[in-house]
């Protein structure tokens, strides 16, 4: 698929909906970006606005607003284009030490074990209505975080 580069905003509105609102929120907003990133707060607005003519920024700066803003928001859109989604996990509590694998190992089980109680006790009836899914949902969420905590302390 070949289209101009102004087009790309518009074709890729939701994700630069996304980065403009990760940028708004930066302490100071976009101006302050500006400041971080050495350019003009207006010539920053304009790259990021879905409804502007301007450019989008370049890849160097969708980056640094990236790692600037912790742009999570932008990320998940990205991940969403492809097809894929993202989940918060703390990286800072990964160790990569044995005993902490071993213990992360444990507490995944044991995630998995609670999951599967309450996933099979509402799935008796073959239907899960609403107060089981909203069980259901953080047990998911944590065990796919536990999972991605270990997986991660293995690959260092």
């Amino acid at each position: 698929m070949r289209h101009s580069s102004r087009l790309t905003k518009q074709i890729y509105r939701s994700l630069f909906l996304s980065l403009q609102a990760d940028a708004k929120k930066f302490p100071g907003g976009i101006t302050a970006l500006a400041g971080v990133l050495g350019m003009n707060p207006t010539t920053l607005a304009n790259h990021l606005n879905p409804d502007h003519e301007a450019l989008p920024p370049s890849f160097s700066v969708l980056l640094e607003i990236i790692i600037h803003c912790q742009a999570k928001a932008t990320i998940f859109s990205l991940a969403y284009l492809i097809g894929q989604a993202t989940i918060d996990v703390d990286l800072s509590l990964e160790q990569t030490e044995p005993k902490c694998q071993v213990k992360t190992f444990l507490s995944l089980v044991a995630s998995t074990s609670t999951l599967l109680k309450e996933g099979s006790d509402a799935a008796q009836d073959f239907h899960f209505d609403a107060s089981e899914r909203q069980k259901l949902r953080p047990l998911l969420l944590h065990l796919m975080q536990i999972t991605t905590q270990l997986y991660n302390s293995f690959n260092e």
